[in-house]
């Protein structure tokens, strides 16, 4: 898909027994600032898209959740590594951030979650089907 083209290469999902949970991040360049909004893609060794998501802190979603946090989604990535003996190459969009006043408030927010959806709706109309990591579409 042509929009992937945007996306920048930003490490890699790899096994390893330093942490509990049995993988780690390598990074390609360093880890981005926090709260840097974004879209990211997950990629298999024959570059096949096994997985579409979005986050409001890409650090924190590669840094922390995928490498320690518990719960459905990080599980069933992880173990996708693991039991394929698999590395997954992370590619990212930064998706800006705007602050508006909102009745005297400083508002962030950032069109990112619609994002997502509009791009995996591009996926599934592509490909009659979604990646194999994504559960539904939201």
């Amino acid at each position: 898909m042509v929009v992937f083209d945007e996306f920048e290469i930003y490490g890699h999902m790899i096994t390893s027994n330093k942490f509990k949970q049995g993988i780690d991040i390598e990074y390609e360049s360093g880890r981005h600032d926090k709260q840097t909004h974004g879209i990211y893609i997950l990629r298999n060794s024959e570059h096949d898209v096994v997985k579409i998501g979005n986050t409001r802190c890409i650090d924190n979603r590669f840094h922390t959740q995928y490498r320690h946090t518990q719960n459905t989604t990080n599980d069933r990535i992880r173990a996708y590594i693991k039991d394929n003996n698999e590395t997954l190459s992370i590619w990212v969009y930064e998706v800006p951030t705007y602050t508006e006043d909102v009745l005297g408030i400083d508002v962030r927010y950032s069109p990112v979650d619609d994002l997502e959806r509009k791009v995996l709706q591009m996926f599934k109309d592509r490909y009659n089907i979604l990646p194999l990591l994504n559960v539904v579409r939201r």
